[in-house]
């Protein structure tokens, strides 16, 4: 009946979203070959070294509100201070202990009993004798039917600027020009340029230093904008979210440039770190872009540019890191480009002009949705590449479908004791987790 098309945090989301209200795991199915829904972004984190997650409190895998991840805190280790710092947007989830959270929840709710291990890489709209999609793998092998479908497939492939782009064509110099989200390591009195000032760059800084090399930062602007969340506060309230979604596409494109920027929540730790490597003297910034890249006498050779002033020039480093995120454009990712380009589906700069709803235009309906969640779904709900965003989504989609299916919900009892039952189970196991410093 319902079919997620991907397999991680956002089919985790729908999966315990429609368990919570009451369907069945007989009428759900998960496609996807990995067999932990947190496992994409457990790498990454990993590459990153990232400990805590940059949104709050509210971040969480259970099918309602609360309990909020600083009350299971609280409760797991009998303290306030979760509490406290929560009231004051200072409580940061950290990285273990939300993956606890999720592996948790997805044991409970059968998350892996759910699941078609392949990729779809085609869907059809078929009418008869009921609105329904047909689903294929990517050899074109019927895999399965479903009446509603949530296209949740992730973030599409790094990005590079061009000139490292080109440059990791070079096998000689490849494996020095890196993301921040790929697995890396620093050498000892190594010097490395990490491009961008978001939070994977700020990560990197702190990274480089910490293996006792030279950081250069390096930014397109002197002073370049950012928050504490990828985009204001007020977007991830309901009213700002209907706001928003009132406005023409266009306009949310437009208004999403605007508002859209990296992230760099203010953390104590961090600040610690740079200051100490500027008082060693391996931390330095720097305004420019890379212009030229090839061979040098310590690994590379970059010659950066500068429209604010003079150019610094050639630079002699060991490796640059790019923490330039992912590339945003729907084209990128196989089975979307061949939807567009089947079923004609309006794309503007890379992005789906998709109903307010996330609905797909042309294939979705009310008694048979095609929706999408995530990065690929933000000009209509723009945090829905964070927890918080993939959330507000899968309810909506969940609630869609079970008004379709006229379904029979849970009671308010079985509810309640539901989320007790694995808030208590989640507190339990967050116990034997040694909870992760706050950076905030």
């Amino acid at each position: 009946m319902i079919a997620v098309v991907g397999d991680g945090f956002g089919s985790l989301l729908v999966h315990v979203t429609a368990h919570y209200l009451g369907f069945t795991n007989d009428q759900i199915s998960i496609f996807g070959p990995s067999d932990n829904p947190v496992g994409t972004y457990q790498q990454y984190a990993y590459n990153l070294g990232q400990t805590v997650l940059r949104s709050e409190s509210e971040s969480h895998f259970l099918g309602p509100d609360w309990p909020t991840f600083a009350q299971l805190d609280a409760w797991a280790h009998k303290s306030l201070r979760p509490l406290y710092r929560t009231t004051r947007r200072k409580y940061n989830p950290g990285v273990p202990e939300i993956l606890t959270e999720a592996t948790v929840v997805a044991r409970r709710i059968g998350w892996n009993d759910v699941r078609v291990p392949t990729r779809v890489g085609w869907l059809q709209r078929e009418m008869q004798p009921t609105p329904h999609f047909v689903m294929y793998d990517e050899q074109a092998n019927f895999i399965g039917r479903a009446k509603h479908v949530m296209l949740s497939p992730g973030h599409g492939p790094l990005s590079f600027p061009p000139v490292l782009a080109q440059a990791r064509k070079d096998p000689a110099i490849a494996d020095r020009i890196v993301q921040a989200y790929e697995p890396k390591q620093y050498a000892a009195g190594g010097r490395y340029i990490v491009l961008g000032a978001g939070i994977a760059s700020v990560n990197e800084w702190a990274n480089i230093i910490d293996a006792g090399a030279s950081c250069l930062a390096l930014t397109r602007n002197a002073q370049p904008e950012t928050q504490d969340l990828n985009v204001p506060r007020c977007l991830f309230e309901s009213i700002g979210i209907d706001a928003y979604t009132q406005l023409p596409f266009e306009q949310r494109i437009e208004f999403l440039g605007q508002v859209l920027r990296g992230t760099r929540p203010e953390r104590r730790e961090w600040h610690t770190r740079i200051k100490t490597g500027q008082q060693e003297g391996r931390f330095d910034a720097l305004v420019g872009e890379i212009d030229k890249i090839e061979p040098g006498r310590a690994g590379l050779r970059v010659y950066v540019k500068s429209a604010h002033g003079e150019d610094p020039g050639w630079l002699d480093v060991t490796g640059v890191v790019a923490g330039t995120g992912f590339n945003k454009s729907v084209l990128t990712l196989p089975l979307l480009r061949r939807l567009v380009e089947f079923y004609k589906i309006p794309v503007v700069n890379g992005k789906m002009r998709l109903q307010t709803n996330c609905g797909v235009p042309g294939l979705d309906r009310p008694e048979s949705r095609l929706c999408c969640n995530g990065l690929i779904a933000n000009n209509v709900i723009p945090h829905g590449d964070t927890i918080a965003g993939l959330k507000f989504i899968s309810r909506r989609f969940v609630a869609d479908c079970a008004r379709a299916e006229k379904l029979h919900k849970r009671s308010f009892g079985s509810r309640m004791a539901l989320q007790f039952s694995m808030g208590r189970d989640v507190a339990s196991s967050l116990r034997t987790v040694t909870p992760t410093q706050q950076l905030a």
